[in-house]
């Protein structure tokens, strides 16, 4: 490598993690775990996935000049179909706890202060595995996402995490530890990254790490110092806390030095490095390969940037599975359950976690669109919670155009004047306001649907996606979960039935039950869209949030949103699930 450097060839490749072993200095052999120990460790035991195939310990490419390109105009022609399943650990969490035990009894005998774990999962793929990573890309959002083909192996990095940088001597690392999941709820969202950053356990794993990183830059950089110390930063899926650390090179050390010297990161070993890597192959039962290794580029002039390869899939040239790593520090303190949905967490960056569109639906009388602050204060909490761009000053603007009255009326004066004459001279119409992730607005006026005169049937629905999922809380494109199920049931509405028996919302309304004179609703936290006509009924005290039960729905109820108002409805006779009727074919859901 520093010949070819030396001839002003640039380099671009990976190394495993367990080049990390012959990397470090005293050399650590370890005799691999007998296949008894693997029946307790960290992979033992489980049949769900297998083992990643042993890949090289460094392969690294020679390249002319790059260019610089747009990676999404790049990946634009493999915006093909694709498939990515769930992460299914190749481990029970009681082989993880039991793992989790065994560290915390080497901390407590005075062998380390962390050790990072570490287990495989196996996901089920299908597409081109550039048409993967071009989806993943978008999904994760992450800032040293790297791709990999070595012709035999695919790797596809969606690491948030800087390993270095080094640019004009100046070396830079970006450790990160501490993570904390993404909510629906703007309020709890804030409350988790809050919490994170002022947990005492987060900190001192960070602060560990950082000046094992710190102690690591000495050996080959001067003027070593931390600029920042426990930031947040926020992804699609999660909030985690790093902490910089900028140092210089010493005359005569190079880049290569440097990732010699740092190899493994810190972040994903433990600390004290050298015992803590003996600790993790004596527990782990499988090679990392790739995952906590590192992903990277030098140039001839000097300059590289590498990666910590987490968040990274590795797959066979040709394969329908790919294996996933995930892992977190262990500590003294540490809780092996709370350690256990951590590592779960890491992994939600597979599944989407923001819309193609966000979407609001309101009623227009007489020309007025009824309740538009309040849609429009939603729409840009939304679009904040996802980073979409929007402007709700240009958005009102746009709509007032698209309307026949001025702009200067006043929300529902016209509704209210033509109660007074006793005539409308503009028919009830439905407003769909349609926000993409680039800030783009589309509005489309159509006619408002007809109010049933009778009370509608309505079922009862189990709620097909997790309490927690994002798509509950946000109105978005992403709704066919709802769809299905209200044409399933082959009802007007279907209400969704939590697994302990609470119910939500409906696919297109929220639930209100009449009690001592006011109405009842599900709470937020129960998994639900705050409805906007859900949110009017509660601020003028006419609505209060209350759990409720399929037992509360033998009386007379009402489902209802902005568009529609309250419509009166009835629990329909139960049927064989997946008997839809004729019902839904004209059904124009809000």
């Amino acid at each position: 490598m520093r010949a070819a450097l030396a001839k002003g060839a640039h380099l671009a490749g990976h190394l495993a993690y367990e080049a990390g072993t012959p990397l470090n200095s005293p050399p650590s052999r370890v005799s691999p775990p007998s296949r008894e120990a693997e029946k307790g460790g960290a992979g033992g035991g489980c049949e769900r996935s297998e083992p990643a195939a042993p890949q090289p310990l460094l392969w690294f490419g020679t390249f002319p000049p790059p260019a610089t390109v747009d990676a999404p105009q790049l990946l634009a022609p493999f915006n093909t179909p694709t498939h990515i399943g769930p992460a299914l650990p190749g481990i029970t969490q009681a082989q993880h706890a039991a793992a989790v035990a065994r560290i915390q009894a080497l901390i407590a005998a005075g062998d380390i202060y962390q050790a990072n774990l570490t287990f495989q999962a196996s996901v089920a793929v299908a597409g081109h595995p550039l048409a993967l990573y071009a989806r993943l890309r978008e999904q994760a959002r992450a800032p040293y996402a790297a791709l990999v083909h070595t012709g035999e192996h695919w790797l596809l990095s969606l690491s948030p995490e800087l390993f270095f940088r080094a640019e004009n001597r100046r070396l830079t690392a970006r450790p990160m530890k501490g993570t904390a999941p993404r909510s629906a709820d703007p309020a709890q969202d804030r409350a988790n990254a809050t919490a994170l950053h002022a947990d005492p356990k987060n900190r001192a794993e960070n602060l560990m790490i950082t000046d094992l990183l710190r102690n690591d830059f000495s050996r080959v950089a001067r003027d070593v110092a931390v600029p920042d110390l426990f930031a947040l930063e926020t992804y699609p899926s999660l909030h985690t806390m790093t902490s910089t650390i900028t140092a210089t090179l010493n005359p005569g050390q190079t880049a290569l030095d440097a990732l010699i010297a740092l190899f493994p990161c810190g972040s994903v070993t433990g600390a004290p490095k050298i015992r803590a890597m003996q600790i993790i192959a004596e527990t782990e039962r499988h090679p990392r390969n790739a995952y906590c290794g590192s992903i990277g580029w030098l140039a001839p002039n000097g300059d590289a940037a590498f990666n910590v390869a987490i968040r990274t899939l590795q797959m066979k040239q040709g394969s329908t599975h790919a294996t996933l790593g995930l892992g977190g520090g262990i500590v003294a303190d540490s809780d092996a359950a709370q350690e256990w949905a951590e590592c779960l967490t890491k992994a939600r960056f597979l599944r989407p976690q923001r819309p193609n569109h966000l979407i609001e639906t309101l009623r227009v009388e007489n020309g007025i669109p009824q309740r538009l602050s309040r849609h429009l204060t939603r729409l840009t909490h939304s679009a904040a919670r996802f980073a979409f761009p929007c402007d709700p000053h240009v958005l009102k603007g746009e709509i007032a155009k698209l309307l026949p009255h001025p702009a200067q009326r006043r929300e529902g004066e016209a509704t209210r004047a033509s109660e007074r004459e006793g005539a409308s001279p503009y028919p009830p119409q439905r407003l769909r306001i349609l926000l993409s992730a680039s800030g783009h607005f589309t509005l489309h006026l159509s006619p408002a649907p007809p109010t049933p005169t009778e009370p509608v049937a309505v079922a009862l629905t189990p709620l097909p996606v997790a309490p927690d999922d994002w798509r509950l809380a946000h109105k978005t494109s992403d709704r066919a979960f709802y769809d299905d199920a209200r044409r399933a049931a082959g009802t007007f509405e279907t209400l969704f039935v939590r697994p302990d028996g609470q119910l939500t919302e409906g696919s297109f309304t929220n639930l209100f039950v009449p009690r001592n004179g006011l109405l009842l609703t599900p709470p937020a936290s129960a998994g639900l869209l705050p409805g906007i006509l859900r949110e009017e009924l509660i601020a003028t005290g006419q609505a209060v949030e209350h759990p409720l039960t399929a037992a509360d729905l033998t009386q007379p109820f009402f489902i209802g949103n902005s568009l529609r108002g309250l419509l009166p409805a009835h629990l329909a006779p139960a049927r064989p699930f997946g008997r839809a009727s004729a019902v839904d074919a004209t059904q124009q859901p809000a």
